[in-house]
């Protein structure tokens, strides 16, 4: 079992994630690229990000466009590797990931830099927020005093979870960080109460990973009303679970959804942003036939007013 780390700890850590350099992958991952390749950073193997990322991947090959793939452990590392690496352009991330930097950049100046300079390509897909549990744990608010896993060090789950346990003043016994496989492992185990996962819906991993005899449940999430939650209420919007989705989860359960974005850091070269950008919003339609069916859920249009001034120069109209 990890250390035992207090929430604070654990966003102390999470932030300071995106001032240093992963290790995690050879160092070749992060060479100068060929003029044809663009370099794409994604998530775990198992996710709907590096899933999606293969299917742009894919039609690229179709349209003479080398795209390289490339696994990491989410969105925090994810703005960390196409801030500090000019070989790699573009990566996906949760909309909540940006607006959590933002609002800790004025603690550190580094990570004010890298918020600041973050843009967006395109809008993708909203992600549910799933917080997964024994059916002994009946409510969010039963998590305090247990043991949590908030997802891979590094991944944007890692973030959205510390958010909201922060936000709904949830203060667990002990935070670890497993990714979905062994989280949903230790869950079965009991050696965690509880475990967050972002991820569109239905999600693959948690098809295949989790049983009906498991008897896990997915506990219902929403945020306090509060005169001070307009910024809260704008990063995540009320959804529902719909009966069945899984074959363990039998009712209709309230959660939050997040959305997520293909994006990149301010630049005045955009040779390897605009290629990426056209291929998907004029091949949308062929995706959405023959790629991951989260490419069904993407609207192109869907930018909220908050969003325009971060998007990227790069894309045209």
């Amino acid at each position: 079992m990890n250390k035992k780390k207090s929430l604070p700890y654990i966003i102390s850590g999470l932030l300071g994630i995106v001032t240093i350099p992963f290790t995690l992958f050879p160092i070749s991952v992060f060479a100068q690229p060929s003029p044809l390749e663009i370099k794409l950073v994604t998530g775990n193997e198992v996710g709907e990000y590096y899933s999606i990322a293969k299917d742009i991947e894919k039609l690229a090959r179709r349209n003479n466009l080398d795209i390289d793939v490339i696994p990491t452990r989410g969105g925090l590392q994810n703005l960390h590797d196409v801030f500090m690496y000019e070989s790699i352009p573009l990566g996906i991330i949760q909309g909540d990931v940006l607006a959590f930097l933002n609002i800790f950049a004025n603690y550190d100046e580094v990570t004010k830099v890298k918020a600041e300079s973050m843009r967006i390509v395109l809008p993708l897909y909203q992600e549910q927020i799933y917080v997964i549990a024994s059916k002994e744990i009946k409510s969010i608010q039963d998590l305090s005093g247990k043991i949590v896993s908030i997802g891979d060090e590094g991944s944007g789950t890692s973030m959205t979870a510390s958010t909201l346990l922060y936000q709904l003043g949830i203060n667990p016994k002990e935070l670890v960080t497993y990714d979905i496989k062994k989280g949903i492992d230790a869950l079965r185990n009991d050696k965690i109460d509880a475990l967050f996962y972002v991820v569109g819906s239905p999600a693959k991993v948690l098809q295949q990973q989790i049983v009906p005899e498991d008897n896990f449940h997915v506990l219902p999430l929403s945020l306090p009303t509060t005169s001070e939650d307009e910024f809260y209420t704008k990063l995540y919007s009320k959804v529902t679970l719909p009966a069945n989705t899984y074959s363990w989860q039998t009712e209709p359960v309230e959660t939050l959804a997040v959305q997520s974005f293909l994006f990149t850091v301010e630049n005045d070269d955009c040779s390897q942003v605009t290629p990426v950008a056209s291929l998907i919003k004029n091949n949308l339609l062929w995706l959405q036939k023959n790629g991951n069916p989260m490419w069904q859920k993407v609207d192109l249009k869907t930018l909220q007013p908050q969003d325009l001034t971060r998007m990227s120069k790069c894309v045209k109209p």
